[in-house]
């Protein structure tokens, strides 16, 4: 889990599909809108995931990582309630 990438990758008609990486175990997999798996390659060497990242997820897709912690939504600027006014 600690060497898996998660790429976001739009394509043609607004279509974003999600990409996993991962050079340790030698897989990438690509899923559509549904969460269907579109694309499985597995037994590829480090270096083979690593160019694919470089050359080509790099060029067309945007890295996100899903782990992080999100932080909480700001309110809205014009939002009456603002308990440092009395």
């Amino acid at each position: 889990m600690g060497s898996e990438h998660v790429w976001a990758w739009t394509k043609s008609k607004r279509k974003t599909y999600k990409v996993i990486s991962d050079p340790e175990k030698g897989i990438i997999e690509v899923y559509n809108e549904r969460g269907d798996i579109v694309l499985r390659r597995d037994n590829l060497s480090r270096r083979h995931v690593e160019l694919v990242e470089k050359r080509v997820l790099s060029a067309v897709a945007k890295r996100t990582d899903e782990h992080a912690t999100t932080k909480p939504p700001r309110p809205p600027a014009g939002d009456p309630f603002d308990p440092m006014i009395t």
